[in-house]
């Protein structure tokens, strides 16, 4: 027993550095964190993005006169506990002795956004204390608040970075050593997703907009009912667009464990849902619905020995029927009024737009470079 522990001491003292030395030339060694330190930056990043789940109810269905909320409290307090546990592990790598050669690999950027993400707060209490607090969309275009997204951004995709150069997760992780990278993309995925609030499809009414459906007495003027089926078409291919591109990237990379893409588009769902106090919320199941087809096309194109024919499987196959869910849920739920070439053109033109993702993401072959003078 004392043998094999001594062995899985070393095995993690050399999991915990990466070398970045280039072949038969001197170099440094950089330190590399832990599953359990990413995880915890993760799960810490969760408690932000619940802050920030809150503070945006709060400016839909509140009205906020001061800084000093209890949503800005969950914010603010989640963020105290990530710059402290981002500052613990730059002192662990002895970052202020060694200056930026002991930053953890994939911790450099995430540093930066905790730096960006404090002048920002400072800078978002004297903006409301100045002009007030905003109502509706103009919090989402607030330069505060986009320095807030920023640090935010750069803080939360540290995880999926760590893990992205690493060699420790293998390209089929199991579901707890790929656990910290896919919160990370799933807060960083939902962060975005805030930016486009305005057209998220989860938090629209247009599909089921017509005559005679309480509170949509304006779409009896034709322009405005144009404007409604433009507005509801650009929510679903922008939706499509946020919650693909995130899971496409992770195939070019892994082939991730059953469940993750569930997870993935679930959650940012669900997360948008409780913004309108789930008045939408059988749209969390049409998430769940189109993250298992992923889930499930992910497995059954691993054994393909052409890997762009599977990226492009689940790029094609997963807006299908995630948004012929979509539009099954609001037929029951209130009726599609759109006429089928809008509802089901929406469909395949989301499909569309997921085959181009994966046209740029994994694209043909290089051609090999020139071998001899003739060819240059």
């Amino acid at each position: 027993m004392a043998v094999a522990s001594s062995w899985r001491s070393a095995a993690m003292a050399r999991a915990a550095t990466v070398d970045l030395r280039p072949a038969g030339q001197g170099g440094r060694v950089r330190p590399r964190t832990s599953w359990t330190d990413d995880l915890v930056l993760a799960l810490a990043c969760g408690w932000v993005i619940t802050g920030m789940v809150l503070d945006a109810w709060a400016h839909t269905h509140q009205r906020l006169e001061s800084f000093f909320t209890p949503w800005h409290g969950v914010l603010y307090s989640g963020f105290v506990v990530v710059m402290a546990w981002m500052a613990w592990i730059a002192l662990r790598a002895r970052v202020v002795r060694r200056a930026g050669q002991a930053v953890p690999v994939g911790y450099g950027l995430g540093l930066v956004g905790v730096g960006v993400f404090l002048v920002s707060a400072v800078g978002d209490g004297i903006w409301h204390t100045l002009f007030g607090v905003e109502v509706g969309i103009e919090a989402q275009f607030s330069p505060t608040h986009i320095g807030l997204f920023l640090g935010a951004l750069l803080i939360f995709t540290t995880p999926f970075r760590a893990a992205w150069s690493s060699s420790e997760p293998g390209p089929a992780p199991t579901t707890r050593a790929f656990l910290p990278a896919l919160l990370a993309l799933a807060w960083t995925t939902l962060l975005v997703q805030f930016l486009f609030l305005y057209v998220s499809a989860f938090r629209e009414d247009a599909p089921s907009l017509a005559q005679g459906r309480p509170g949509a007495t304006l779409t009896t003027i034709p322009s405005y009912l144009e404007i409604t089926r433009v507005r509801g078409l650009v929510s679903v291919l922008v939706t499509n667009l946020l919650l693909l591109g995130p899971l496409l990237l992770v195939l070019r990379r892994w082939r991730p464990p059953f469940g993750s893409a569930a997870l993935l588009f679930g959650t940012v769902a669900a997360l948008v849902v409780v913004v309108d106090e789930l008045a939408r919320g059988e749209l969390v199941l049409v998430a769940l619905a189109g993250g298992l087809a992923a889930d499930w096309l992910i497995v059954g194109s691993a054994p393909w020995p052409n890997r762009a024919r599977a990226h492009r499987a689940v790029a094609i196959g997963t807006p299908l029927v995630l948004w012929a869910s979509y539009f099954l849920a609001v037929q029951v739920r209130w009726g599609v009024a759109w006429p089928a070439e809008l509802w089901a053109g929406s469909v395949l033109f989301a499909a569309l737009g997921g085959l181009a993702l994966s046209l740029l993401m994994v694209p043909p072959p290089a051609p090999p470079p020139p071998s001899g003078p003739e060819e240059a």
